[in-house]
């Protein structure tokens, strides 16, 4: 039998939010001016271990309290949204490093990286601490925000990048917050971000107007999804330990 979850007291809450503002200065200013390429990149990654680390020992049982429901990721409408999200990188034009194949190799990889520590953060740990308090709706909208915020001078300040960055996160967050997988959603996160440096794979690629329709119809099948199996399958945490 699991263990009634500690709810995080608020030191830990206001330790979590010095820490993601240390890193955002730090990954993006300093480290920036000194070191550029694959050598910015690994150390950045080094960084990104080191906090999703502390945030692991932070709220471990806040991470673990959603029970997991992975049956319902072999859903069709899940599948084929994940499906239409992970076409985006494959079908338009992507960001290449520089310096051939090897570098790519090497951003692909610590995309994993990123996966972990931004979902194990921004999903992980934020839904199961909002959305008991204030519903997945509030959870959606408030998370997804956050992650538009923590991505800024990290990708360009673009239309079609906020819109992109803010639709992923609601198909994550919808993904996690039914299926309580935080497996499925850092792979869905990790292979999407490793595949743009690999492209395009399409010559030519798709004009960039297409993109924003993939991501809307990705997110609209996992809304879908979400109805279905919320209707049948309510969210279920285990018990607070006070």
């Amino acid at each position: 039998m699991r263990s009634p979850r500690t709810e995080p007291t608020p030191i830990k809450v206001a330790a979590a939010v010095v820490i993601e503002m240390a890193y955002a200065v730090f990954t993006r200013t300093w480290l920036r001016e000194h070191f550029q390429g694959v050598e910015l990149e690994l150390l950045v990654s080094a960084v990104r271990l080191a906090t999703a680390a502390a945030y692991w020992l932070m709220f471990r049982d806040l991470i673990l309290s959603r029970r997991p429901r992975p049956g319902s990721l072999r859903h069709p409408l899940v599948l084929a949204g994940a499906a239409a999200a992970l076409a985006i990188p494959f079908l338009f034009r992507g960001w290449s490093p520089g310096a051939g194949a090897g570098t790519a190799l090497v951003f692909a990889l610590t995309s994993v990286i990123v996966g972990v520590r931004e979902e194990l953060l921004y999903r992980a740990v934020l839904f199961n601490l909002l959305e008991p308090r204030i519903g997945l709706a509030g959870t959606l909208a408030l998370s997804t925000v956050l992650f538009v915020v923590y991505h800024y001078g990290a990708l360009p300040v673009a239309p079609l990048v906020i819109a992109e960055v803010a639709v992923m996160s609601l198909v994550l967050g919808l993904i996690y917050a039914r299926s309580g997988s935080l497996l499925a959603v850092i792979a869905l996160h990790s292979v999407y971000d490793g595949a743009w440096f690999f492209g395009p794979y399409l010559d030519p690629p798709l004009a960039g107007g297409w993109r924003l329709a993939f991501l809307l119809g990705a997110l609209a099948l996992v809304l879908l999804w979400q109805r279905r199996i919320g209707r049948t399958e309510p969210v279920r945490f285990d018990p607070v330990r006070t």
